[in-house]
């Protein structure tokens, strides 16, 4: 005999069977089974329910709903209220209307909890909406009271406060989520199993009741077959009815536990097949989720921001722990409008006790140990870059240069560099590279101080100056290295140019020195070499003459290929050596010391000695003495022979 209980055994069979189907069979399902529900309270008779298919009003000055007494105080310090509904609204009217809502615990979540308030499914439409003048949300460390009431500022919009710990993300992760998701499988597959073995058991239970109850139902329904048998067990079909009705709040207590179990396993069902497709997704990206974009933003817009390290009380915090920090593979500050053009006036300014860029990638083990090499690149574009080190003061708002700061100083250090004014067009250097200081040192040294490496300086015209500011030369300039090179030549090696040393006193040696600088003696093996084309020692013009030149040396030798000439003055005494000739002139030529002339000499003047001794005396005119006379004695001729200098006395050419 088909029952009442048939139809709800059928029910459940079907629920059962929908518990690993989709969202929308699983509540087709629920549908059919509320139905059945509802007869079972109908039957049972153990609620009060009211209802009403157009409205129910509660109206009072003040209304309370939930497990109390007469006077509003809950039984026990327990009880649930469900509101459930397709649209639920809170209205505190008025312009002091209010909804005040507490609790130790309070959630929202925008999901869709179903008809039996057990599902938490996200839907697309998943929102919370807060709208308000001012929103104030605060999070104070209070215990047994919060000692501070959220304050509101007057102005509107939205205050947040946290006394210890406020976090806003935007951020996806695949490690962390998908270790989640890993965590929470688990636990709902195990839930899973002991939800299957207990709405199994509970299905059983059922279908026993149901079948224990037909069983009695077929027997009653013979002692009700016909009239005649129901007026004879009339007694007896009353005691049934009172078994009957005892039967029944067992069967409907087991049906409504096994439809909660179903219910159960059906939304935990949906929840792992969602997570296991969120799973999926997560390792489809894992692979390259750190080399694409994930699409997640924060956005902060406001005509001004403040971010301050600051306690509550208004104070900045300088502590070890008290920091900004800012971590992203890039970032970008710009003043720029949205067509790319700076803002006008904009700037950013920093203004603080210490600034580091720290451009090195650390390769460090699990103690900290390893090598921290120096990356990447510093790029600064600018029309005027200054580097200030000097001590300011104010003076009617206006700051003023009070002196250059004590122990200040500009170091770089790199293994090239290049300073550089060009033109972008035409590849030509341009503009002014200035160093100005009162110590300006450049060298290449290693670790220990030694000097090494090299100094090249390129340019067309290259001056260096110590003049005052009346153009006075002052200051001395000292160069101490192993070798000195200076060159003024092409590319092909060919000598151009000039090289002009101008000093006071001018010096070239080649000597060692003391510690103190001073000459010590000639360094071994030195040399020095002069040599030009035309050389111009002593003189640059007739009135620029040198007062005296003086060659001193071991040894000393005055070489000319074609001719070599010594004069004094213009012309008054002339040594002169030229064509292998070797003539001597001037007013009076003197000779002192033993004199041997191993040629034959002329003599186109008169001789006077005071002893002549001669191994053969030939006279072709005459021969005379005081003592003997021999032919007749003519007076020789005087000489007019006169020695004309070879060389011209030329001027030095004048530095360009």
């Amino acid at each position: 005999m088909a029952t009442d209980l048939t139809k709800w055994a059928g029910a459940l069979s079907k629920l059962q069977a929908s518990v690993t189907k989709d969202l929308a069979e699983i509540r087709k399902q629920k549908a059919e089974i509320q139905q059945m529900k509802d007869d079972i309270y109908n039957r049972l008779s153990e609620n009060l329910f009211i209802r009403n298919d157009k409205r129910i009003i509660l109206s009072a000055p003040e209304v309370i709903i939930g497990n109390v007494d007469i006077n509003g105080m809950l039984y026990g310090d327990s009880g649930t209220v469900i509101i459930r509904g397709g649209s639920v609204n809170l209205e505190g009217s008025g312009e002091s209307g209010n909804v005040n809502t507490r609790a130790a615990i309070i959630t929202q979540k925008g999901v869709d909890p179903g008809a039996d308030g057990v599902q938490e499914a996200v839907l697309s439409s998943s929102m919370i909406i807060n709208q308000a003048k001012n929103i104030v949300i605060q999070s104070n460390e209070s215990e047994g009271y919060f000692s501070q009431s959220p304050t509101i500022t007057g102005a509107t919009g939205i205050q947040i406060h946290a006394d210890e710990n406020l976090v806003i993300e935007a951020t996806k992760s695949v490690e962390l989520r998908g270790k989640s998701i890993e965590n929470e499988l688990k636990a709902l597959n195990k839930n899973k199993t002991s939800l299957t073995i207990d709405a199994t058991k509970r299905i059983a239970n059922v279908t026993k009741l149901t079948t224990e109850a037909e069983l009695f139902l077929s027997a009653t329904d013979l002692l009700n077959s016909n009239e005649l048998l129901a007026r004879t067990n009339v007694v007896d079909l009353d005691e049934a009815q009172d078994k009957f009705e005892a039967m029944v709040p067992a069967i409907y207590s087991a049906f409504n536990g096994c439809v909660d179990a179903l219910s159960q396993l059906a939304e935990t069902n949906r929840r792992i097949t969602a997570l296991e497709a969120e799973q999926k997704k997560i390792k489809a990206v894992k692979s390259n989720f750190t080399k694409k974009a994930i699409n997640t933003h924060l956005s902060l817009s406001a005509e001004s921001m403040n971010i301050a390290s600051v306690d509550g009380d208004g104070n900045i915090r300088d502590t070890e722990d008290a920091v900004i920090n800012v971590q992203t593979g890039k970032i970008n500050v710009s003043t720029r409008k949205a067509d790319g053009s700076l803002i006008d006036n904009s700037g950013v300014s920093i203004a603080t006790k210490d600034v580091a860029f720290d451009l090195t990638n650390p390769k460090l083990d699990d103690k900290g140990n390893g090598d921290l090499p120096v990356v990447g690149s510093f790029l600064l574009k600018a029309k005027n870059v200054v580097f200030d080190a000097v001590d300011k003061t104010t003076k009617d708002g206006k700051q003023e240069d009070k002196e250059q700061t004590k122990d200040s100083s500009f170091y770089v250090r790199a293994e090239n560099m290049g300073f550089s004014s060009s033109d972008v067009k035409e590849k030509k250097n341009t503009g002014v590279f200035m160093v100005g200081a009162e110590k300006t040192m450049i060298g290449s040294s290693d670790k220990e101080g030694n000097v090494s490496g090299s100094l090249l300086v390129r340019a067309k015209d290259m001056k260096m100056s110590s003049v005052d500011k009346d153009q006075n030369a002052t200051g001395t300039l000292n160069v101490k290295v192993e070798k000195v090179g200076v060159a003024a030549v092409d590319k092909s090696g060919k000598a151009l140019g000039q090289i002009v040393l101008n000093a006071k006193d001018v010096f070239a040696k080649s000597m060692d020195t003391d510690d103190k600088g001073a000459d010590k003696n000639l360094a071994a093996g030195g040399n020095m070499v002069l040599v030009a084309e035309k050389m111009f020692v002593g003189r640059t013009a007739k009135k620029n003459t040198a007062k005296q030149v003086q060659i001193s040396a071991e040894k000393t030798g005055l070489y000319g290929t074609s001719t070599t000439e010594v004069q004094q003055g213009e012309g008054k005494a002339v040594v002169q050596l030229d064509g292998g000739n070797l003539s001597v002139g001037g007013s009076k030529t003197q000779i002192y010391g033993n004199t041997t002339v191993n040629a034959k000499a002329e003599f186109k003047a008169d001789v006077k000695a005071p002893k002549l001794t001669a191994d053969n005396l030939e006279a072709k005119t005459s021969f005379k003495t005081t003592n003997i006379s021999d032919g007749i004695a003519v007076p020789g001729a005087p000489s007019s022979a006169k020695l004309s200098a070879k060389l011209k006395e030329d001027d030095a050419p004048a530095p360009k």
